[in-house]
């Protein structure tokens, strides 16, 4: 998940294209969330697109909207998050094992906070084509929870649970900590496959 906004984003592993498990993951990420959520937009896949979510939506009060197909850019936030913070830190490998979704997930506890907390990044705030070429401006860099907090849109709850996360924690820590899981699930991916 991504807010648009701030680029704040967090992500959960599941196994296969089961909607329970989407749906399951999705509350607990909506439960998590530093602000209030009020929209779900989502791509077409089959484990997104159901009456069930439609009645997960209007169960917790949230306005639906959803991609037009084969229209890739209508997400375009989301699919940015999964080139950065998935397919360039765990690669285009299946992970379809128990075993490797519970690696992931550990994965993504790490990269979270380490990506929201500690990672600044730019956002395009004017673009001016000349000719063939487009130039781009771009505003101050600054991290995701930076970003929520110039809203003013996050919960205290959120704020002094993410304040003391900044205060304590150790980016270099949680780099090295990432480090070692990405290492751990690539010797266990070559032990999987074999010679």
């Amino acid at each position: 998940m991504v807010d648009v906004v701030s680029g704040y984003s967090r992500r959960r592993a599941i196994l296969g294209h089961d909607q329970a498990g989407v749906h399951r993951e999705l509350a607990a990420i909506i439960k998590d969330w530093p602000t209030p959520v009020w929209c779900l937009h989502c791509d077409n896949g089959s484990e997104f697109i159901s009456v069930n979510l439609i009645s997960f939506c209007q169960k917790n009060n949230l306005t639906f909207t959803r991609s037009r197909p084969y229209k890739k850019n209508d997400n375009a936030h989301v699919e940015q998050k999964n080139l950065q913070y998935v397919r360039e830190i765990v690669g285009y490998e299946r992970y379809d094992t128990p075993e490797a979704v519970e690696w992931l997930n550990q994965v993504y506890a790490c990269l979270d906070p380490y990506a929201n907390l500690f990672l600044p990044m730019r956002k395009v705030i004017a673009k001016e084509r000349c000719r063939s070429h487009v130039y781009k401006k771009f505003d101050i860099a600054r991290t995701p929870f930076q970003r929520l907090v110039e809203t003013d849109s996050m919960t205290l709850r959120a704020r002094l649970t993410h304040q003391n996360q900044l205060k304590t924690g150790n980016p270099l820590e949680l780099h090295r900590q990432l480090e070692k899981l990405l290492h751990k699930g690539s010797s266990s991916l070559q032990e999987a496959i074999g010679p």
